[in-house]
This record gives structure tokens, C-alpha cells and sequence, in this order.
């Protein structure tokens, strides 16, 4: 009788193999075979559910959003303009090990992104997401009059996220040694100087 596979099982364990991986040796030394065989597979097994690394790679990235982006939204649904922008920026930053490992996975992609053009186009799908969010949220403070009527959204919306972007690699250079109150601190002098201009 032939041996029954668990499809599902077996691609959650390639993608928890390549993000244990990426984690450890980098993303430079993240092969298919070093994910095969660290997942107890052989190469063969490996591409039958993965046509390449980026593919791979791109899986271990949607598996490490899906948890960020529903806290994003529940934190979104629970409250409103200002304190929804400032809940939806922490659940984004790395304030703790779990985090930090999503943010190492992500600064590998960029760094990736330079020699893949796949991966470079994910890179700003997700970009889009990301932005698109916080200037959802900005609209939404601007018709509760938190902001200004002529507040440019999309921009303040960049400059959040480039903010995000900032202090998220500042936690990687600073080996985990970046707290969660200071991150928090200054996500508010942030929030407190575009909120000023409502007055």
C-alpha cells in the first residue's frame, strides 16, 4: 500500500527548516539542500513543493506576516486614528525575540532583493501593504479632526514607515539590546509631533 503524504506537513516543515536557516547561517548560505536536508528531506522533495529559493524564501516571509499582519488588524479594529496608528507601529517593530527574528528575515530579503529581481518586486508588494495601512489609518484620524484636513497622508505615511524601518534595524545593530519602552518612546515624540499640528 502505497505511503499516504501530508502535503501541508511536509511544505511547513521545508518553510520551518528555511527559516531556522536563514536564521542561523544567513541568507548567502540558505540553499535548497541546506534547507532539505536540515528539514530531514532530500533536494528532490524540497522542489517538488519549491521551484527555487526565492520561492522558498518568499513562503518563510508569508508565514512570518500572517501572525504580524492579524495583530495589526485586530489592533486596527480596537481602536482609532492616533492610538491605532501607534498599536498597529508597535505590533510592527521588533520588541521582543520573536520579532527580532521576523525583522533578521526581513533585512535578508532586502539584502537579497539586490541581486533577485522576484524578490525585489515582493519586496514592494509588501512595501505597499505596508504604507497603504498607515495611510489608512492617517485618513481615518484626519475625519475624526486628530489631523489637519490638508494633511499629506501618503508622505507622512512613508516617513512612518521609514521611521519603522529605522529603528528596526537599529535593534538588530544594537543585538537585542534595544528595549521595548525606549522603542515605544520614540514611536510617541514621533506621534507627537505630527499630532501637534492638529492642535
Amino acid at each position: 500500500m502505497p505511503k499516504v503524504v501530508d502535503h501541508a506537513a511536509r511544505r511547513r516543515d521545508f518553510i520551518r527548516a528555511a527559516h531556522q536557516t536563514i536564521l542561523e547561517e544567513g541568507l548567502a548560505r540558505t540553499t535548497v539542500r541546506a534547507v532539505a536536508e536540515r528539514a530531514g528531506y532530500t533536494t528532490g522533495a524540497l522542489v517538488h513543493y519549491f521551484a527555487d529559493k526565492d520561492e522558498l524564501i518568499r513562503q518563510v516571509l508569508e508565514e512570518n506576516g500572517k501572525a504580524v499582519r492579524r495583530r495589526m488588524q485586530d489592533a486596527q479594529s480596537a481602536n482609532r486614528g492616533r492610538e491605532a496608528l501607534r498599536e498597529v507601529l508597535l505590533e510592527a517593530l521588533p520588541t521582543d525575540r520573536a520579532s527580532g527574528s521576523s525583522w533578521r528575515i526581513w533585512l535578508a530579503m532586502w539584502y537579497h532583493s539586490e541581486e533577485s529581481a522576484s524578490m525585489r518586486l515582493e519586496e514592494r508588494r509588501r512595501y505597499r501593504e505596508w504604507i497603504g495601512r498607515i495611510s489608512q489609518i492617517l485618513e481615518e484620524s484626519v475625519e475624526i479632526s486628530e489631523l489637519p484636513r490638508d494633511t499629506d497622508v501618503r508622505t507622512e505615511a512613508r516617513l512612518l514607515v521609514a521611521m519603522a524601518d529605522g529603528l528596526g534595524v537599529q535593534y538588530l545593530m544594537a543585538n537585542g539590546r534595544m528595549s521595548a519602552s525606549k522603542i515605544a518612546g520614540l514611536v510617541d515624540r514621533q506621534l507627537d509631533r505630527l499630532y501637534r499640528t492638529a492642535g
